[in-house]
């Protein structure tokens, strides 16, 4: 493919030559574009479209097959799991042998162990195809794993004396399509192999023969062993390592790599055959985040068809290296979230947060080494981590809520994440450097936590467990965090002018609660608390010699803020002279 300079245009990044509404609005308007595009921009074309739009927008297509041709393997896979499978009937009947073949050396194996329940589902749904290729694809399958495939699903014998014990056979469905071999069906689902049978001793008669004699006759063991070898060999040329290859996607970036000059779109295997790269996981990128900003400024075509590919062979690696099983969607989307994420934060450190400088990279450096960038900087995030969690691991566990020791714990995973302020006890992969500065903040605020709550607050882990042993608000232990061991603290000072977190009697509580909050000048307004006791709580807490840094006094205020805002949500609206339902309430120590 010669290399060109030409603006990318209609397909750009994540666009279409007309408004996608348009697939389900106007059809005939769609159609007739799409008469009026070459076939292989009607593949770039069907490449771009949602995902879940793909279908029908091929449907809208005279040349259907001859565009589904121009799309490469891992696009076709991709567009058949999102829009699942018994959905993509009519991408199935189109897809050609080496598409199917790449879909089902996925499918048929997690790892190096076989797996026939998917083979047959796969068997299946061919044979339910609009046109069945159950046949068509058989005959080009390679011998060994289609012994492995019969094998797996059935028994044969034959009426002589070396083969006729019929062993294990009872009960099982019977079939004899030419009253020589007698089959027995080891599957309950066995009326696509029986047609499959059929078909092929009516058609290829010497091909049948062949296969019962293999199945006969042919070690399990090494048969599969051999199919196994062949599929690895298949996948191989498609880019997916195996695990020792895989695995260097991690190891540590080599500064000399990064003088290698970049690809073209003809160095990646089939690229003669499959000239259109998979577009799938660039179609999941934010547009605006820092890579999708520099995506969009390239020119080159040509470029940006390498990184379409540079992605797909990237994808493969960390799927293979991180032991993910491809055809289950939820990995697949991970995957792609992790890749996009990792090189957004390594393209955004490179450039220095310049999009220009971004797109410069683009041009000239792999995908890889972003990719490996921005795990160095994440693997930076984990040791921080994980040196908190080993010197004060057993600190943290009295001081942290449920959420903050998901978060850590999600921290010093195999690769660091971050956890969803939507979703708290649910973790994501880093997508932006944005986020690992959070994070960073956010161990230093930790930090700062364990050194205030030992040196301000007087607490030790004995003396944190004899706390929780004397009281009894809160009921459930685990719910004692940083917000109550202050607040207690600051209980303890407005009323003894001490700096202490042991639990409240209930009269104090009370006694604290008429303290803290002002006389409201109208019975609608909400609560205010005194400033003047908890600006003193603040001025007597920095008097201790802790060697204040200024982030120790802005995390000291944000904790006091915080203190106070909980003071108002969870104590504002009680009457301290009334019944208090203590154990509904959080962020005081109580004694009854």
């Amino acid at each position: 493919m010669p290399a060109t300079n030409k603006p990318v245009e209609n397909i750009s990044f994540n666009q279409l030559p007309f408004p996608v509404g348009w697939i389900s609005q106007k059809p005939r308007e769609v159609e007739k574009l799409l008469s009026a595009m070459p076939v292989e921009e009607q593949a770039r074309c069907v490449m771009q479209c949602p995902e879940e739009q793909k279908q029908n927008l091929l449907l809208l297509s005279e040349q259907a097959l001859e565009v589904v041709n121009l799309i490469p393997p891992e696009e076709i896979y991709q567009m058949i799991k999102v829009i699942g499978e018994e959905d993509a009937m009519t991408l199935l009947s189109l897809a050609n042998e080496d598409q199917l073949q790449y879909i089902f050396d996925l499918e048929w194996w997690i790892g190096d162990k076989f797996q026939p329940k998917r083979a047959l589902d796969w068997v299946d749904l061919l044979d339910k195809c609009d046109e069945p290729k159950i046949l068509d694809w058989f005959m080009t399958e390679e011998f060994d794993q289609k012994v492995m495939l019969l094998q797996a699903l059935i028994k044969v014998f034959k009426q002589d004396e070396m083969t006729d014990s019929y062993a294990g056979t009872e009960g099982l469905p019977h079939y004899s399509p030419d009253g020589i071999y007698d089959i027995f069906f080891t599957t309950q689902n066995f009326e696509p192999v029986k047609k499959l049978l059929t078909l092929l001793v009516a058609a290829h008669p010497s091909v049948f023969y062949s296969l019962m004699e293999a199945v006969i006759w042919y070690p399990l063991t090494p048969t599969v062993e051999k199919a196994y070898q062949w599929r690895n060999s298949r996948i191989s040329e498609r880019g997916i390592p195996d695990l020792e290859e895989a695995m260097g996607i991690y190891s540590q970036l080599d500064p000399e790599s990064l003088n290698l000059k970049v690809p073209d779109p003809v160095n990646f295997n089939d690229a003669e055959v499959y000239q259109l790269p998979p577009q799938y996981l660039l179609a999941h990128a934010d547009s605006a985040s820092f890579l999708g900003q520099s995506i969009a400024m390239l020119e080159d075509q040509n470029r940006l068809d390498a990184i379409h590919w540079e992605l797909t062979c990237l994808a493969n690696k960390v799927m293979v290296a991180d032991r993910e099983d491809p055809a289950n969607l939820e990995n697949r989307k991970k995957i792609i979230g992790k890749i996009l994420g990792y090189i957004n934060i390594g393209l955004e450190i490179a450039a220095q947060g310049d999009s220009q400088k971004g797109k410069r990279l683009l041009e000239r450096t792999w995908m890889q080494f972003l990719f490996q960038a921005g795990h160095h900087r994440l693997l930076g995030l984990k040791w921080k981590a994980e040196a908190l969690l080993k010197e004060q691991g057993a600190f943290l566990d009295l001081l942290f809520t449920v959420a903050e020791k998901e978060q850590m714990a999600a921290l010093v995973y195999r690769f660091p994440q971050i956890n969803d302020p939507r979703e708290p006890l649910k973790a994501r992969d880093f997508g932006t450097l944005e986020d690992i500065q959070n994070t960073e903040n956010l161990l230093l605020r930790w930090t700062f936590w364990v050194r205030f709550s030992k040196h301000c607050l007087n607490l030790t882990e004995r003396s944190m467990r004899q706390i929780l042993e004397d009281c009894d608000i809160p009921e459930d232990k685990a719910e004692m965090d940083f917000i109550f061991w202050t607040t207690t603290a600051l209980a303890r000072f407005s009323l003894f002018k001490e700096i202490s977190c042991q639990p409240l009697l209930e009269v104090a509580a009370r006694s604290f609660l008429e303290l803290i909050f002002l006389p409201k000048v109208f019975n609608e307004d909400d609560k205010v608390c005194n400033e003047d006791i908890v600006q003193s709580f603040h001025d007597q807490l920095l008097l201790n010699p802790m060697a204040w840094t200024d982030a120790d006094k802005k995390f000291l205020q944000e904790a006091i803020g915080q203190c106070v805002e909980n003071l108002k949500i969870q104590f504002g609206r009680i009457d301290p002279k009334g019944v208090v339902e203590w154990k509904y309430t959080h962020g005081l120590c109580i004694k009854l």
